[in-house]
């Protein structure tokens, strides 16, 4: 080996032995710093170094003016007309780089005219000896060329790409929302890696239901929702209105296709905007139609009478095939519920508690549920208790798909909210693999056709089973609170004398529909729960009118509206939609006001604590950096106290205390 090459090969050695302590020195340093009990976070100085590490990835020395776009933006989210749900679209952010400035002063008097900033303190930050500062953020491509016409000298520019939800509070619990480009919750969260473009693996791909030989674009993948927009904003108000009339404090409505899961509305309340979601409590945030306990009460005598029912069919099957088996059926006398005034359910048959716990559990109460709502905060059902019992609870959703499943033949749907997915680079619509499981065989083929007919005539009184019906059927029940529950503001009302002798306060209505009536197309659901301290105005008003006062029955135009969204065939766009629908410009939309604009503008703003307990610390993080607050952790692990408490109002610059503790 010559001596040239001996000595290139020494220097190669030295540098990566180099390379090597750096890591080693970084890795120490990074273990001091973890390992301390407790330390403290600067919402500055991470957003600093994030900053930085964006301005070092977008920009190469010696450029003198960038704008560098992001090279895929997040595909859009669409309801199933191809109305805008979720889109990205774009601004620019200004920033200097003091060092490289010839003259301070002259750049900020001819940036505090195009941008309306302050002056004296724009011109503090262009004569600091940092690195870089930022000038001002989420301003619109006027604005923009405007500055990079000056040609000022260490004046720079970069595009930023922003997630913005045109109908605000309008299916926000379906859509969910996002945070530095990771979707946290709904469709966002569940669709992440489809909607950034990632790379998705086998696993994924089943877990998502799609064939896995399916192509996605690494661009990013467009995704439609079963959701009807206008029907949603019906649903909603029709729900803000009940919660309003019955003062409840939550509620939620569900309407899905009978036949398919198809999800075309799905409401919570209280509701929230996405684009400004950290503002928000926790209960706002939660998606009622997965997290509330719901009690079917007296609404459990429809499942009751239908394990009667097919119990009864097979009996039948047994007497055909094995003549030895011929012996007359049991009928039992009727055991209701505790009856109260309020009960308008008619007398059922009674059914073996084994039998009928087999019965519901093969209606998906206790299996895994296949749907694309994220299910991590669901309220789960009570295996060890019957349907029947008024402790037993479960979630809307499960609630509103055995309800499905009593009368659609025994098919368990998957509730779900896509429709298709279309993929940037191709555009061809791709369609989950998994819409409705097989038929159950142990739910007889006349039980559902002699469910109704006993519903129609017993409870709804219809009329002729026989004759056919368009009328849909609702089924309203309420749940009374438990004992140690109206004890908790007994002495409260000691002086108050109820309208309905030792019944208490009522905790949830319920209400389940099939639209229509025979051979329905849509099931529904809708709950209201009431607090703790509610009074018995509702329970009055139920008292006065008997069985014909219902809070929660849709009227007669709401109906149609839905059977009209159900019998319509969602539109194929036309290649023109595609070509105009991707990211624009943020000019009109959404735009922040010059206070906003100004990145150093320190003003005080009323903004109250939110709910970040239970959190992951990544995730109390991306709620907390829209808040000025030094955030101090104590232990490791997720979050499980904070302070301020939820709701507290803040302070810009306040002190904030999480403790975290390890999952066990």
């Amino acid at each position: 080996m010559t001596d040239q090459a001996l000595k290139q090969l020494q220097r190669r050695r030295k540098l990566l032995l180099d390379k090597r302590r750096k890591r080693q020195f970084l890795l120490l340093a990074l273990v001091l710093i973890l390992g301390s009990g407790a330390f403290v976070f600067h919402k500055e100085k991470i957003s600093a170094i994030s900053e930085l590490y964006t301005w070092v990835k977008q920009n190469k020395p010696g450029e003198v003016f960038t704008a560098t776009a992001s090279a895929s933006p997040r595909a859009f989210i669409y309801d199933r007309n191809f109305r805008t749900l979720a889109a990205t679209y774009e601004t620019y952010a200004i920033y200097a780089r003091p060092l490289e400035m010839g003259d301070p002063a002259a750049a900020a008097e001819l940036l505090e005219k195009i941008l309306g900033l302050e002056q004296n303190s724009l011109l503090a930050s262009l004569k600091s000896e940092r690195g870089f500062v930022w000038i001002s953020k989420g301003i619109d491509q006027e604005l923009a060329n405007a500055v990079k016409e000056l040609n000022i000298q260490g004046i720079y520019q970069v595009v930023e790409t922003k997630r913005f939800y045109p109908n605000h509070e309008n299916a926000a619990h379906a859509v969910g929302f996002v945070e530095n480009g990771q979707g946290l919750d709904g469709i966002e969260f569940q669709y992440n890696t489809l909607l950034r473009g990632d790379e998705i693996n086998r696993a994924e791909m089943l877990a998502l239901h799609f064939e896995p030989a399916t192509e996605f674009s690494r661009s990013g993948t467009h995704i439609v929702l079963n959701i009807d927009l206008m029907l949603q904003a019906k649903i909603e108000r029709f729900l803000e209105k009940r919660i309003r009339i019955a003062g409840a404090a939550s509620g939620c409505v569900l309407l899905m296709d009978a036949n398919t899961g198809g999800i075309l509305a799905m409401a919570s309340y209280p509701a929230f905007n996405p684009n400004h979601y950290w503002e928000f409590p926790s209960s706002a945030l939660n998606n009622h139609v997965i997290t509330e306990p719901v009690y079917p009460g007296e609404l459990a005598l429809i499942f009751q009478q239908a394990a009667a029912i097919n119990l009864k069919n097979e009996r039948k099957l047994l007497t055909v095939d094995n003549p030895a088996n011929r012996e007359s059926l049991l009928v039992l006398e009727p055991d209701l519920l505790k009856r109260r005034k309020l009960s308008v359910a008619p007398p059922v048959e009674n059914v073996d508690p084994v039998y009928l716990q087999r019965f519901t559990h093969q209606l998906g109460f206790e299996q895994q549920l296949l749907t694309d709502l994220p299910l991590k905060d669901e309220t789960p059902a009570t295996p060890s208790l019957a349907i029947t019992d008024p402790s037993f609870h479960s979630s809307a959703l499960r609630l509103l798909t055995a309800f499905t499943a009593l009368i659609n033949n025994g098919k368990i749907v998957t509730p779900h909210l896509l429709h298709r997915a279309y993929p940037k680079e191709s555009l061809s619509p791709v369609a989950r693999t998994i819409t409705a499981l097989e038929h159950n065989d142990a739910f007889h083929y006349a039980t559902s056709k002699d469910l109704i007919d006993f519903l129609a005539a017993r409870w709804l009184k219809l009329g002729s089973k026989g004759k056919p019906s368009q009328l849909p059927m609702f089924f309203e029940a309420h749940r009374f609170a438990a004992q140690q529950e109206n004890s908790l503001h007994a002495e409260e009302k000691k002086n108050a004398i109820p309208s309905i002798e030792n019944t208490g306060r009522i905790s949830q209505s319920l209400l389940l529909g099939a639209i229509p009536g025979r051979d329905p197309k849509l099931t529904m659901i809708a709950v209201l729960s009431y607090p703790i301290n509610s009074d018995e105005i509702y329970a009055d008003a139920l008292e006065t009118f008997g069985s014909k006062f219902s809070i929660l029955s849709p009227d007669q135009e709401m109906v149609k509206k839905m059977l009209f969204v159900a019998d319509q065939t969602p539109p194929v766009p036309s290649p023109d939609f595609w070509a105009t629908g991707e990211t624009a410009l943020a000019a009109n939309i959404d735009s922040p006001t010059p206070e906003q604009k100004n990145v150093t503008d320190t003003g005080d703003s009323k903004k109250n604590m939110p709910d970040v307990t239970g959190k992951s610390l990544r995730a109390g993080l991306q709620v907390l950096q829209h808040f000025n607050l030094d955030v101090k952790l104590v232990g490791s692990g997720r979050i499980v106290s904070q302070h301020p408490a939820a709701g507290a109002e803040l302070k810009n610059g306040g002190e904030c205390i999480l403790e975290l503790q390890q999952d066990i």
